[in-house]
């Protein structure tokens, strides 16, 4: 068995990782404690110098927690075992990449009269007309159990195409015109859990920009909105300016089921959204 540390979470070269991340790893064999070096500079981490020195830890902690981190930002990491004998073992230097949230659902509350609910920021069919329903009719209006990685709230959809216009969609102004270009972003990703017993219908993201053009992407497989899990969509930007989208003046995005420019009579169900987000390579 290798002496050096393994196995890192995030793994390295990961480039969707949360600004708030815990690393951990597995120890090597004969291992007696870690010395972790962590920090936003390469060199300064590989070469172990005092700004990148985290200090060393008992053979049972194999957790770190570095705090809040800038977004779109990559750290590197590492870490050495000491073994027995007193040799140290020269761990790889690891790296990730934060994501940015644009939107994490985590600041909306019950307080209608103030109007910072989940469904007065997110516009559903009881303005736009669609089959869609933002939040839950009795407070907590977001959801609070199933939540994406260290979430506390997510959005609950309800879309039903049963009846006319026969899509879903809700819709979120984001009230100026935001550079989704900052700091090196190329993705949008957006976490998305079905529900067993969901009918399948296509679920897409549209992006409009403050020319209003608006381009729309599916997602490949309709049943997304069956699967039981979360699953993490990842959208290039290219997607959407290839429609003639400026990226960097986008003002509304749309979650919807169903096909918007070709209605027709549909299914229904629940699905929930959770940590849209930017990230680069």
């Amino acid at each position: 068995q290798d002496v050096q540390a393994y196995h890192p979470i995030p793994a390295d070269g990961s480039c969707d990782v949360s600004p708030f991340p815990r690393l951990t790893w597995m120890p090597g064999a004969l291992t007696l404690n870690h010395h972790l070096y962590f920090g936003d500079n390469a060199s300064a981490v590989s070469a172990g110098t005092a700004e990148a020195d985290k200090g060393t830890l008992a053979i049972e902690e194999t957790t770190f927690a570095p705090g809040v981190l800038e977004g779109l930002a990559t750290y590197y990491w590492r870490v050495d075992e000491t073994i027995a004998g007193g040799a140290v073992k020269t761990g790889p230097v690891w790296s990730f990449t934060t994501y940015l949230p644009i939107e994490d659902f985590e600041y909306y509350n019950d307080d209608v009269a103030a109007e910072t609910t989940i469904w007065h920021a997110w516009i559903d069919g009881y303005t736009n007309g669609t089959g869609s329903t933002v939040g839950y009719f009795q407070a907590p209006f977001a959801e609070r159990t199933i939540v994406y990685d260290d979430s506390r709230q997510s959005m609950p959809l309800d879309y039903n195409n049963v009846d006319s216009p026969f899509y879903s969609e809700a819709e979120h102004d984001f009230g100026i015109a935001g550079d989704w270009t900052f700091s090196g972003a190329s993705t949008l990703v957006l976490s998305v859990h079905g529900k067993l017993g969901n009918i399948p219908e296509p679920l897409y993201v549209a992006i409009e920009d403050t020319s209003n053009h608006v381009a729309t992407v599916v997602y490949p497989d309709p049943a997304v909105v069956t699967w039981n899990k979360w699953t993490n969509w990842a959208i290039p930007f290219s997607e959407f300016t290839a429609a003639g989208v400026n990226m960097a003046r986008v003002r509304t995005m749309y979650i919807g089921l169903g096909d918007k420019n070709d209605p027709q009579p549909g299914g229904k169900g629940l699905i929930y959204i959770d940590t849209i987000r930017w990230t680069r390579p």
